[in-house]
């Protein structure tokens, strides 16, 4: 052990004089680069401000002439506007103006180059008949569309001083592009001069320069929008408040541009140079110094690596046994974060992190055994497997949790993998040959750039499942704050409800269920209810789904069914003639072999009939596994419990499924009855009545809440009603209260075959 210390130690103060050096070179890297970069960013300015001071001066100079030329030609001008035009063509040629011309008040111009033009409309014409001197910004030329600049100042009347015309010279902008092409840094930096707005005035030929660009700051976006976005602000600032300073942007490679005003019409010179020229440079002296420190810890760095070499060969060793999945011979779900570790920054298409379990597989390894378990987790895996792109893993961790990673580009694509995947998966052959239908929670994490680790995303995936985990169809949900918040509020109930159902918060409303054609009291559907200790009542829709999820549904099913045995027996030792209630089973409990047998022990514990209690599933249990389901109902009959299909019309809705399941009692949901007052709605309606009692099959219609409703559905045939119309849920007290009324009113409903 002492001696893996004084190795261990050794290699500790090597790696620290490593450390030391490596930070000591950087140190003086980052000084040497800052030094070179502050002298050539001072001598970019001083050329930037120098060619500034050039054209302010060169720009004077031009308004000072015309301002001579002006005085000299205004009393030709007053007398004869063309020959003042004629005077001013040697000035014109001598000073490279393009043309030089006089107008008169209303816009008429005579030129030197024998143009007659009116430029009543130009902005320089108005501003020098006002008396000022001016420089226009970037124009077309009236007469061949050239790019010009036009200098501009009033022809003053001798004795009144007032403009009485203008005197204006066209400078090509060609031309005045060579007063700003000096070379500098070798040939390889350029300027350009631009307006305020950002609209050149004069662009450059230089080959790396902008190409054919009218306004500098959409230069800067196009050639690099990420890079060059906070470059273009800069500039933007410097120039609006008219003050010099540089930045560094991209056009095919990294640049400096230093802005420095001219000081006429707002314009600003832009001198450019890449940054290569100072690089270059700094790089002399910097691959000196990176030279020095790369041999100085290149040995120890080759001791290091054999070191630990042998390390990572261990390690390997180690991995390969914690990596491997036991049951699918897959990733496992340490694999699976090292792996998405390294997959997540490597492509630009977005990408999820998918939780997924099966709905009941403990039921299922109890129906079919653990072994048929393991294949069917074998059959997932390859299953998910065959149908991942490049890029993408799977794994399977503790019993029958997988996790996955999808790449995708839009959610519509990921929903279509998914709903695909789930097409494949939902049904699965035993290897007795029974289809067995298996229902999937998935939680989907899509990942959005945050730095967060891969473990955080799976949690959160994690997160999403559980939101969605047992609602008996294939589900999935994805991510969000919200989900979050709604995770653990149900984790709150979930620490309540064991307590709750052991002190009996859990009660039953009692909604009341009437014949058709006699409007008699003839049975009720007993609904939970939980009542806090605090008398504070928990609405259902904020339990049952959890407890759905969850599984204990199955206790509070069981306990509910026995709550409503012990009352019924207790209202008959009253002397109350009760009527039968049926109660909820949730089709969690199918998957229980011992099902039935529980629920006849309780009801014979109870001592009461089998003819005052009857059982409610829902629409889609009866679809989901019908050999199961067959099974229940054919023992539940055996022993006297009728069978209602609940919410008829939410989901499947097949009549042709029917006569596969032998009930007793149809439900028709509350969504059929709100339609009625539609004519093909109520059709549909009448025509499920029919066939159902052609199968021998009772209908009992739920949610009707009006007249109308209720008139339709006697007209049809309905059998049973129940809704607000007749009564709304009411606890055992108040439902006692309509019992006894009933008794005064000479109800004699025979209890056994009635709703």
């Amino acid at each position: 052990m002492s001696k893996y210390k004084r190795l261990y130690g050794t290699l500790l103060l090597g790696l620290i004089a490593i450390i030391i050096l490596l930070t000591a070179v950087f140190s003086y890297s980052r000084s040497i680069e800052e030094s070179y970069k502050e002298e050539n960013i001072n001598s970019l300015k001083e050329l930037s401000n120098q060619g500034a001071l050039m054209l302010h001066n060169e720009i004077k100079n031009k308004q000072n002439l015309l301002a001579e030329l002006s005085h000299d030609v205004s009393r030709i001008f007053v007398n004869d506007p063309q020959a003042a035009a004629a005077y001013l063509k040697e000035a014109a040629e001598r000073n490279s103006f393009k043309r030089i011309g006089v107008v008169l008040p209303d816009g008429r111009a005579y030129t030197t180059d024998g143009i007659q033009l009116n430029i009543s409309e130009r902005e320089y014409f108005v501003e020098a008949l006002r008396g000022q001197t001016t420089v226009s910004r970037n124009l077309d030329d009236y007469t061949d569309g050239g790019r010009i600049a036009v200098y501009a100042v009033p022809i003053l009347e001798d004795y009144s001083n007032k403009p009485i015309g203008v005197l204006f010279a066209t400078y090509s902008l060609d031309t005045f592009r060579k007063t700003i092409e000096v070379s500098f840094f070798g040939g390889a930096g350029y300027s350009y001069v631009v307006q305020e707005n950002g609209d050149v005035v004069v662009d450059s030929q230089h080959t790396e320069s902008f190409k054919n660009f009218r306004n500098v700051y959409a230069a800067l976006l196009t050639a690099d929008p990420v890079n060059n976005k906070d470059s273009a602000e800069k500039l933007w600032q410097m120039i609006n408040s008219k003050k010099g300073g540089y930045i560094e942007f991209y056009n095919g490679s990294q640049k400096y541009m230093y802005c420095s005003p001219i000081g006429v019409n707002n314009w600003m010179l832009l001198t450019v140079t890449p940054t290569s020229v100072i690089e270059d440079k700094t790089n002399m002296v910097l691959n000196k110094t990176y030279l020095l420190g790369i041999l100085l810890i290149a040995i120890f760095l080759l001791f290091i690596w054999h070191i630990m070499r042998i390390h990572a060969r261990n390690q390997k060793e180690l991995m390969d046994i914690a990596y491997v999945d036991e049951v699918t011979g897959g990733h496992s779900f340490a694999k699976f974060f090292k792996e998405a570790e390294l997959l997540l920054p490597e492509t630009d298409k977005k990408t999820a992190i998918i939780s997924m379990d099966i709905d009941g597989f403990k039921y299922f390894n109890d129906m079919f055994g653990y072994g048929e378990g393991n294949d069917l987790l074998r059959y997932i895996w390859q299953e998910v497997k065959a149908r991942l792109n490049e890029g993408e893993i799977l794994a399977h961790g503790v019993a029958d949790t997988f996790i996955f990673l999808l790449r995708f580009d839009t959610r519509e694509e990921l929903l279509w993998r998914i709903n695909d995947l789930c097409l494949h998966l939902n049904n699965y052959i035993t290897k007795s040959g029974q289809v067995y239908k298996l229902s999937l929670s998935m939680g989907i994490y899509e990942v959005d750039g945050e730095t967060e680790d891969i473990v955080s995303m799976a949690d959160r995936a994690y997160i999403a499942r559980q939101i969605i985990k047992n609602k008996g169809d294939t589900a999935w949900a994805f991510y969000d704050g919200a989900v979050r918040d709604k995770l653990l509020h149900e984790k709150e109930i979930e620490s309540q409800m064991e307590k709750a159902l052991a002190e009996g918060e859990f009660i039953a409303y009692y909604q009341p269920k009437y014949s058709a054609k006699e409007q008699k009291l003839i049975g009720a559907e007993a609904l939970v209810r939980w009542r806090r200790s605090d008398g504070v009542i928990v609405p259902p829709y904020q339990f049952v789904p959890l407890f759905e999820r969850n599984g204990f549904i199955n206790k509070v099913d069981r306990y509910m069914f026995g709550l409503v045995c012990r009352q019924q027996m207790s209202w008959l030792k009253q002397g109350l003639a009760p009527v039968p209630i049926s109660v909820n089973m949730s089709r969690m409990c199918l998957y229980d072999p011992h099902i039935v047998d529980e629920y006849i022990s309780i009801l014979e514990e109870s001592g009461l009939s089998a003819a005052y209690v009857k059982l409610e599933l829902t629409e889609s249990a009866f679809f989901e596994n019908i050999s199961i389901m067959n099974g229940v109902i054919e023992a539940l009959h055996k022993a006297g419990i009728k069978v209602l299909m609940d919410d008829f019309g939410t989901g499947y809705s097949s009549m042709m499924m029917l006569k596969n399941v032998a009930i007793d009692v149809l439900k028709l949901d509350k969504s059929f009855v709100d339609d009625i007052g539609d004519d093909r709605s109520e059709k549909i309606i009448s025509n499920i009545i029919y066939l159902a009692h052609s199968l021998q099959v009772e209908v009992t219609a739920e949610g009707v809440e009006t007249a109308a409703q209720f008139e339709f559905l006697k007209s049809v045939g309905c059998d049973y009603i129940q809704g607000y119309y007749f009564g709304k849920p009411q606890p055992a007290e108040d439902f006692a209260a309509l019992l006894q009324k009933e008794i005064y009113s000479g109800s004699d409903m025979d209890a056994d075959t009635k709703g």
